[in-house]
């Protein structure tokens, strides 16, 4: 769309054109390119026209910033080519709850001097492949954001981002392998590690809740066979989904953990469902948060023990 340089009026509806496909945003760059003058640009921000984000970003016609439009800010004022990443990627894919008070960016070398709020991470610029976009913000991919945050992360906390990766179904560890195989990283031997029992499982394998996530792992670790995971069993004329079924030893666990099994409808169902899958032959295991926490051992020579029968 066309709008007249010598315009006053054609400048700023080319700016409002602008902010709409960027969150409300734009900057200081793109208002010069309309025509609009450092001098009105000052004059505009003194009126209230326009709200200074971070520097050289502004807000146009508003003060409030969705938490998306505020890293989408950042990036702007870092210059082209500039990603969240890290804590702040991980929280834009879902893959944390927790929202750092700083942005988190991977930022071009000449994108010049520090920017109060904005954290400038000091790593290999990400690939092609390894950027995408999500809400309109340029960020790392989920497996880059994984192999960034394993260099200021915990065992603990990496582990719970890898299972919530694996609930999404973004979780590919063949992706992050090519990703290490790139310059050396931080965190990268615990990563490794945390990633092991993961390789037997296909990416995009199908998880409802953090609770199967962090089982998955611990199959691997007691050398039990890969089950099938919220699979449809069709008894009785009726349509029933399991969360993990060995399905020659006849065997289902159930992981009650979370929101998909802690309401009533949910309760009545799983009555409903356990009920048809032992008249079917089917024998049940239910394992919950406490169980995994508190005495995984014993859970997991339960589980096997059951494994290693038939009815």
């Amino acid at each position: 769309m066309a709008y007249k340089r010598n315009s006053p009026t054609g400048a700023w509806a080319g700016a409002a054109y602008l902010a709409k496909a960027q969150l409300g945003l734009v900057s200081r760059q793109q208002l010069r390119d309309l025509g609009i003058p450092d001098g009105s640009i000052a004059e505009a921000v003194a009126r209230g026209r326009l709200h200074v984000v971070f520097r050289s970003v502004f807000a146009l016609g508003h003060g409030y910033l969705t938490p998306h439009a505020r890293l989408l800010a950042a990036t702007m004022a870092c210059g082209l080519g500039t990603v969240v990443s890290h804590g702040t990627a991980a929280w834009l894919l879902d893959l944390r709850e927790w929202r750092p008070r700083q942005v988190d960016v991977i930022a071009p070398i000449e994108s010049g001097r520090k920017i109060r709020g904005i954290k400038r991470r000091f790593v290999p610029p990400p690939t092609g492949k390894e950027v995408t976009i999500e809400a309109r913000v340029p960020a790392t991919s989920p497996s880059r954001t994984i192999v960034d945050n394993a260099g200021i992360l915990g065992f603990e906390a990496l582990g719970e981002m890898i299972e919530q990766a694996a609930v999404l179904g973004v979780l590919n560890t063949g992706n992050i392998d090519r990703i290490l195989d790139g310059p050396p990283r931080r965190g990268a031997r615990k990563l490794l590690r945390l990633l092991e029992p993961w390789r037997r499982y296909k990416p995009g394998i199908r998880l409802r809740s953090r609770l199967e996530a962090k089982l998955l792992p611990l199959l691997t670790r007691h050398g039990l066979p890969v089950p099938e995971t919220n699979q449809i069993l069709w008894l009785g004329g009726k349509k029933f989904e399991v969360d993990f079924l060995w399905r020659h030893q006849w065997l289902v666990v159930e992981a009650d953990g979370g929101n998909v099994h802690n309401n009533p409808a949910a309760g009545r169902r799983d009555s409903r469902r356990n009920r048809a899958l032992v008249d079917a032959g089917y024998r049940i295991l239910r394992l919950g948060w406490e169980d995994l926490r508190d005495r995984p051992d014993a859970a997991l020579a339960e589980l096997a023990a059951l494994i290693s029968t038939r009815p």
